[in-house]
């Protein structure tokens, strides 16, 4: 507790210092930013129900102070992190106690711009490279060393990096380095973009070393990654296609240690996209193969710690509580059962989207419009022809059981002035050995969302929902859920939900929550009392487990 008052304070102490320096120094353009993060917890002692029992530590939070200074070019900073007197659970342990992090010094220029020491970059997707930060997951995984970027015209754009992955208050023990260049090629010939349309292509080139000091003959220390990378967009219509592979690599599985095989192998992704868009309505699809192609700066890192690429889930992202339950997460690396034998070795699927607005005053459409989108993802998980991985040769691939299938239905409808209905039907396919290496390999299930937003006097507004799905081959049966808010603009919101899993024999309970905020301009503080439902988190395809626990909830968050 002493640490964290300290904390605080100290960041309170920085806000009105720079906000006073920032008055004081306009003139000289002296700029000053930052924010102030903490998200708290403190547990029940214990929990029957989840069969929870609290940590040592019943009171946990995870605090960010960060600070920027820029004038002209030229600009500094840092982020002061501290997890006191604990990290919250279902965050890596790592983490725990606090430390100076992310600090570089940087120059922006019109054409050139470079930075040393932490620093955040991405190549075309993330296929081959992607440092970023979210801490709803635990993700910080900035690199540390040198990067510049040349931008000679707003046609070609250069880039090269250097540097380590940060690993909690420490570097990573491989090294990373890379390039990445950008023609823009109808700005290069100083063609009409109207009448031609934009072709933009880029080629990414990452490499990564990690001494090894094990057993195994002629093990590849060094990896190569390349991507080619093409786009075309013209009025309604926009095409893109990437294909990336990697050199010979040793087998890891999913603990992070090195599988004892004197064969190693490569890996690469085809991923292809599109969009069409015309009057009130358009189409979306993407398609992907991947194979071995979930990649670390370091051997023994597993789960989401010192990811080098980023291979995104490319589904729906739904936002209610029962739909999040099976979520995706990509299978694009080696898998292994016990004796070193191959599972899974990738995927192949993709996800295809129509969107539609039916405009105000037709006849689906009513007096204040309707909107619809329909979208279907699936994805099958490649498997080795042959299991042993000591006496395979070549790949050959053939595909596997489904890992996951998702259709859903989306309909959105203003009713009048002042309410407004959402629905949603979702049909999922959930292989959750695959997924999370253990349960049903075929878990169905089958989604109904109904939810409605009614204003009422002036600022006051209700929004409520209610939500059922029908499982099989889940033990822990159907589910029910429903929330319900009351918000006060644009200050107060007030919040109940309960969530409840029945039709079994194994456990049947209520996850509820309840609680309130309190926002005014970048000001927002929460507080929440209920419980976590154990699972995994996912955002874009990337995951945390999620520990059952309760207990309260405190956010609190300010920029400046």
């Amino acid at each position: 507790m002493k640490k964290i008052s300290i904390l605080l304070i100290s960041g309170l102490f920085v806000l009105n210092v720079s906000n006073a320096q920032d008055k004081q120094n306009k003139k000289e353009k002296v700029k000053v930013s930052g924010a102030v993060e903490s998200n708290a917890q403190y547990y029940n002692e214990k929990d029957d129900k989840l069969g929870f029992v609290a940590p040592n530590n019943r009171f946990r939070s995870n605090n960010y102070l960060k600070l920027n200074v820029s004038y002209k070019g030229f600009s500094t900073g840092g982020q002061f992190e501290a997890y006191a007197p604990d990290v919250l659970l279902g965050y890596p342990e790592n983490l725990k106690g606090s430390g100076l992090t992310n600090y570089y010094v940087a120059y922006n220029s019109k054409k050139i711009s470079a930075t040393i020491g932490h620093y955040y970059e991405q190549f075309g997707s993330g296929l081959v490279l992607r440092s970023w930060e979210d801490r709803q997951l635990g993700i910080n995984n900035a690199l540390f060393g040198a990067k510049v970027q040349y931008t000679p015209t707003d046609a070609v754009s250069f880039k090269a990096i250097y540097g380590k992955k940060r690993e909690a208050y420490s570097l990573s023990e491989g090294v990373v380095w890379g390039t990445d260049a950008e023609l823009n090629f109808t700005k290069l010939f100083k063609q009409n973009e109207q009448q031609k349309g934009s072709i933009i292509t880029g080629f990414s080139y990452v490499g990564k070393q990690e001494k090894y000091t094990g057993n195994i003959a002629n093990f590849p220390e060094t990896v190569h990654l390349f991507s080619l990378r093409t786009s075309y967009q013209k009025n309604n219509l926009i095409l893109n296609a990437e294909y990336a592979l990697h050199t010979k690599d040793g087998c890891v599985n999913d603990l992070g240690n090195v599988v004892n095989t004197n064969k190693f192998f490569n890996g690469n992704v085809l991923q292809l996209g599109g969009t069409v868009s015309g009057k009130n309505s358009a189409f979306n699809f993407t398609l992907r193969q991947v194979k071995n192609f979930g990649m670390y700066t370091d051997r023994k890192a597993k789960l989401n710690q010192l990811l080098l690429n980023y291979v995104p889930a490319l589904t729906a992202q739904h936002h209610y509580s029962l739909s999040n339950i099976y979520v995706y997460n990509p299978q694009v690396k080696f898998s292994f059962l016990p004796g070193n034998l191959l599972n899974n070795t990738g995927e192949i699927g993709g996800q295809i989207e129509w969107l539609k607005t039916f405009p105000k005053k037709s006849k689906l459409g009513g007096k204040y419009g309707m909107f619809l989108k329909i979208n279907l993802s699936h994805y099958s998980g490649l498997a080795f022809d042959g299991t042993d991985v000591n006496t395979a040769k070549v790949y050959n691939f053939k595909a596997a059981k489904t890992n996951f299938r998702d259709f859903n239905i989306e309909v959105k409808k203003t009713w009048n002035t002042k309410v407004k209905t959402n629905f949603s039907f979702i049909n999922m396919l959930y292989n959750q050995k695959a997924i999370e290496g253990y349960g049903s390999d075929n878990i169905k299930t089958n989604i109904l969302v109904a939810e409605g937003i009614f204003k009422l006097k002036k600022g006051h507004s209700i929004k409520a929902d209610i939500q059922h799905l029908w499982a099989e081959n889940d033990y822990r049966g159907n589910w029910v859920a429903a929330t319900f808010e009351y918000g006060i603009a644009p200050m107060l919101n007030f919040f109940v939900a309960d969530m409840y899993n029945y039709g079994n024999s194994v456990k049947q309970v209520h996850y509820y929550n309840a609680g309130a905020s309190f926002t005014k301009g970048t000001f927002r503080f929460m507080a929440s009392y209920g419980r976590q439902r154990e699972g995994l988190l996912c955002v874009g395809g990337v995951c945390r487990l999620v520990p059952a626990s309760s207990g309260f909830t405190f956010t609190t968050s300010y920029s400046f």
